[in-house]
């Protein structure tokens, strides 16, 4: 059965549109969701790299300090509390630092005026183990009272063969700024994690606390669902200490570029077949209506 040229024309653009259509969604639209994908993980890794060096030279930083005065107090026992002045003045975001013994009842605090006067009570959960120093403990703290945030360093030693604890408390806002200063949107999230739960976070609207952390030393990713939508999280481990990064991102973060590469792929194939369609449409009709002038006068001089 021959086709007429209408039929050829549209049977024409189908198989094309089909064929396109086939390639974008089979082909082209897997190879850009992987690479959308790989450069925002890749970009929101850097970020998330970048404040977590910053943070953790921090830490390695702040655990020079309690070393250094162990050293000193260790070789002059005399000067303890010069020596906790001293470095007191030296490092303004010192709160308070403590040397006591549970081998007898003196102490030795030295405290910075500015910050009011509190007692802190550690608990043993508080505490991960310094990825710099073995011996030394810290324990980043989100309270309620201001400062609201503190990092305490936790080391043992030794003087004249008698067991001492020095502790110093610092003041953790310039940590919380690091990652504060994440140029995240707010549908992001960016929070540290201990072994125990969340110390801190970005203002967000996304809870943390539901994050379930990963206690693994290399980067994962993983994907949680809220209702109709869904966030990846991407965890990182701190190099100084037993903590965590996590920064949430929306799904929707990597899906709408893919969504907008459909839309406008599928709008550039079918609008320009539809438009031969009804050219097709249109140059089937004139040829007829030519055909049909052509064919008319022959019909009408045989009559006669």
């Amino acid at each position: 059965m021959r086709l007429s040229l209408l039929k050829k024309i549209l049977l024409a653009v189908g198989i094309i549109t089909a064929g396109l259509l086939s390639y974008i969604w089979f082909i082209a639209r897997p190879e850009y969701e992987a690479s959308i994908l790989a450069e925002r993980l890749a970009a929101v890794r850097q970020l998330q790299k970048s404040s977590m060096d910053n943070i953790d030279r921090t830490i390695v930083d702040w655990s020079n300090i309690p070393r250094f005065i162990i050293s000193e107090i260790t070789e002059k026992p005399s000067e303890g509390e010069t020596i906790l002045q001293m470095m007191m003045a030296l490092h303004p975001e010192i709160i308070q630092m403590r040397i006591h013994s549970s081998a007898h009842s003196d102490e030795l605090m030295s405290r910075n005026t500015s910050y009011p006067l509190f007692n802190l009570q550690f608990t043993d959960s508080v505490w991960e183990h310094s990825k710099v120093d073995s011996a030394l403990q810290i324990a980043w703290l989100n309270r309620t009272e201001l400062p609201t945030l503190l990092l305490a360093m936790q080391m043992q030693f030794q003087v004249h063969q008698l067991p001492f604890t020095l502790t110093v408390v610092w003041n953790a806002k310039r940590l919380n700024d690091i990652l504060a200063g994440l140029p995240f949107d707010n549908n992001y999230s960016a929070s540290i994690h201990s072994s125990s739960g969340v110390i801190a976070q970005n203002s967000t609207t996304f809870k943390s606390g539901e994050i379930r952390i990963l206690m693994d030393t290399s980067d994962t990713v993983q994907i949680i669902n809220e209702g109709t939508d869904s966030r990846r999280i991407l965890t990182s481990a701190f190099k100084s200490s037993q903590l965590w990064i996590a920064v949430t991102v929306p799904e929707k973060v990597f899906s709408k570029p893919v969504e907008d590469f459909l839309f406008y792929s599928v709008l550039l194939t079918v609008v320009p077949m539809i438009t031969i369609a009804i050219l097709g449409w249109l140059l089937s009709y004139q040829i007829k209506r030519f055909i049909k002038k052509l064919e008319t006068p022959a019909g009408t001089a045989g009559e006669n």
